[in-house]
């Protein structure tokens, strides 16, 4: 009984099995044949739209850049020319003091001096007595020779020409030991050189000095200039008629002057491989009297123009991506790319002479995805 019912239910399993089996393949059959069917669209291709620039070959000025503090012209070390104590000292003789040519700056005790000078003259004094008694011994002499010499010529020693000789150079020395005593009594009168402004003193009322000691540092205010350094690059595109303009902040204030070249330092520093200018300042009325010409020590920026270059194109600095590859749409309208030989850079642009020519279109537009020869476009109305 149990047999035949295990049999029955088998029997009737497989059944349902079969019927699904071939339902299911049925279902599947029909959902194929009426299944949605998408509408087809070709792909269309979008073309990037772009902003371009124009460039062109030509010569173009550019303005150098330079920094560099004010010098003046003249400076001097006031030192003792002669040894003695200092007697007096101007009171202006100060840093920062004023002195016109000439005027007196400090005086050395002139006692010896003036007695060198009293003695020189007195040996001056006796030199020529020596010379005029020389003379008549002389004198004395041929009188003498003519009548005991029997007609015959008189030597040198005997008309006392060499004592003569020996006169006339003694008188020579006399002089120079006077001329020098004089000098010597003038140089206890230190002077100032030139229209001058102190800037350094080392001097004090009552101290010994020696020749040659320092006492102090004047320089010339009215004459100023600026020793202003340039890479070698832009070195070579100086030009000696190059015009100069120099600015300074003061205090929030702004004042400027006009400088020419004066010449260019011939050496190379090695440490920075500049070469130098120098630079006169002229000085500029419209500024207050204290800024008419910049004061020595000052920090001031330069602006140089009349440099040029040759034969460049100027690509904005925008366009330049990495250090020196640039965009180009090409006369086809396809992208190209460029490696440029960059001579010189300013903020807003850079000059080429190799990577580029005259006329071609640079993108300005930054691409997404850029593939060398890809299509472009310009935007609507634009047509270069």
């Amino acid at each position: 009984m149990n047999q035949k019912r295990l049999t029955t239910i088998a029997i009737v399993s497989l059944i349902g099995i079969v019927l699904v089996f071939f339902g299911t393949k049925k279902l599947i059959e029909w959902l194929e044949e009426n299944k949605p069917v998408a509408a087809r669209k070709e792909a269309k291709l979008t073309v990037p739209v772009v902003e371009v620039t124009q460039v062109e070959l030509k010569d173009v000025e550019v303005l150098l850049s330079s920094e560099a503090p004010v010098e003046a012209q003249r400076e001097t070390i006031i030192s003792a020319q002669v040894a003695g104590r200092i007697t007096h000292v101007h009171p202006d003789f100060e840093i920062g003091g004023s002195f016109r040519a000439g005027d007196l700056i400090a005086q050395l005790d002139p006692v010896n001096y003036e007695s060198a000078v009293a003695q020189a003259k007195s040996s001056l004094a006796d030199a020529k007595l020596a010379l005029i008694q020389e003379e008549a011994r002389g004198v004395q002499a041929l009188r003498d020779w003519k009548k005991i010499g029997g007609g015959k010529t008189p030597s040198d020693l005997v008309l006392r020409k060499p004592y003569l000789e020996s006169a006339k150079a003694r008188i020579a020395a006399a002089q120079a030991a006077l001329d020098r005593a004089v000098e010597d009594l003038g140089r206890t009168r230190i002077m100032a050189p030139f229209d001058c402004r102190v800037r350094e003193t080392d001097l004090d009322l009552g101290a010994m000095v020696g020749m040659g000691t320092r006492l102090g540092v004047v320089y010339d205010p009215e004459q100023v200039m600026v020793r202003l350094p340039f890479s070698l690059d832009d070195f070579s595109l100086l030009t000696e008629d190059a015009k100069i303009n120099l600015e300074t902040q003061i205090a929030g204030k702004s004042y400027s002057w006009q400088g020419n070249i004066r010449w260019t330092q011939g050496e190379l520093n090695r440490s920075t491989l500049s070469a130098f200018a120098v630079v006169n300042i002229l000085s500029n009325e419209k500024n207050p009297p204290r800024f008419r010409l910049p004061l020595p020590g000052l920090f001031v920026q330069a602006q140089v123009s009349g440099a040029r270059l040759s034969e460049v194109v100027a690509i904005p600095r925008a366009a330049v991506r990495g250090r020196n590859e640039i965009s180009v749409m090409n006369a086809d309208d396809e992208l190209e790319f460029r490696t440029l030989s960059i001579v010189r850079s300013s903020p807003d642009q850079v000059y080429v002479n190799e990577g580029i020519k005259d006329g071609e279109r640079v993108i300005l537009t930054k691409i997404e995805t850029p593939v060398a020869g890809m299509k472009l476009a310009l935007p609507d109305g634009k047509d270069h």
